[in-house]
């Protein structure tokens, strides 16, 4: 493989994370090459439940400057990638373990301005008329929704291949190479490639690639599993979250479930579906005739303290950082910030 442009930006990782890197990169001018190891969106992102709104997430998590951009910049993505975008659901309604931990809850978004509404239980069957039943009061937020993340990946990497991005899959980062003061490259089992900034988003790979150039970073590999179930029929209008389950319905005839991995589990996925059925089977009308399609592990890569890491490294050049968990909500901050950046 000959060497590329020494004045392109090398993204290592096509998740989604990447692949929103790439299409703004690619958008403002920048020469773009993408590296993955595996396929596209093959890693945490092929796990992700997609959901993109307020009720995902406490409120605290909003705090950072790119959590609080977060949802103007996806709105942003789908305004200007509405040919490759495409969203489901009606709103997300979700409750905690007690009536008052979900006003609780309610309160502290709406103490930040968030739309975040309290509703009845009657309210919330009106909306989800296949629910057997509610608490008193639940959390709505009208405008929730979600998305395939993997989908996603591949239109972002489509818009960024229009403005001349290239994307090499298959091809493992071996090590970053670089001189006395900075990165000046990747080398892969095909050959070297050569570029004036590497942008790490490779999720949990991230601290090992990092680490031969004396970059310390700490990202906890934090393992969730997707469900896939079928369905009798349409039985779900929006995002439901209860302790239960978190479930949504991307098709007639489909449900997405999203369920948290034990520490120490070395089971099945399959294996974990069965409190995620169960609830299904008693909490839906209908949902007794739902079953197990699939199950997925993926490995969110979630930063020491869990903000997002994203910019340049210390102590040496030409090497930028972005990993960051939820990678979908936080896709369109990221990528504006690093195209900011590397402009």
């Amino acid at each position: 493989m000959p060497q590329l442009s020494t004045s392109q930006v090398i993204i290592v990782g096509a998740g989604v994370l990447g692949a929103s890197i790439a299409y703004h990169l690619a958008a403002s001018g920048r020469a773009v090459t993408i590296v993955e190891r595996g396929t596209v969106a093959s890693g945490a992102t092929s796990a992700s439940f997609g959901w993109v709104g307020l009720a995902k997430s406490a409120a605290h998590a909003y705090q950072d400057p790119l959590r609080a951009e977060a949802a103007e910049h996806f709105a942003r993505l789908r305004r200007d990638l509405s040919h490759e975008i495409s969203v489901v659901g009606d709103g997300a309604i979700s409750w905690e373990n007690s009536p008052a931990e979900t006003r609780a809850f309610v309160e502290e978004h709406r103490s930040i301005g968030h739309d975040l509404e309290l509703v009845t239980r009657a309210e919330a069957l009106e909306r989800e008329p296949m629910l057997c039943d509610a608490p008193e009061v639940v959390a709505l937020a009208r405008g929730d929704v979600a998305v395939n993340a993997a989908d996603l990946t591949r239109g972002l990497l489509r818009a960024a291949a229009s403005h001349g991005a290239r994307l090499l899959q298959s091809t493992e980062v071996t090590t970053l190479i670089r001189d006395e003061r900075r990165v000046t490259g990747v080398r892969t089992a095909a050959g070297d490639i050569a570029g004036s900034t590497v942008v790490l988003a490779a999720g949990t790979a991230t601290a090992a690639l990092a680490a031969p150039l004396d970059v310390a970073i700490e990202v906890e590999a934090s393992p969730s599993c997707l469900l896939t179930f079928t369905a009798p029929g349409p039985i779900l209008r929006g995002i439901l979250s209860t302790p239960e389950f978190e479930i949504r319905q991307p098709a007639p005839h489909l449900l997405l479930g999203a369920e948290d991995v034990p520490i120490g589990f070395a089971g099945s996925p399959r294996d974990l579906a069965a409190e995620t059925l169960a609830a299904i089977g008693s909490g839906l009308r209908g949902g007794d005739r739902v079953a197990l399609l699939d199950a997925r592990i993926g490995r969110r890569p979630v930063p020491h303290g869990g903000a997002p890491l994203v910019g340049f490294a210390e102590r040496i050049d030409g090497l930028y950082l972005a990993v960051a968990h939820p990678g979908v909500i936080l896709a369109g901050a990221i990528g504006a910030r690093v195209a900011g950046e590397l402009a």
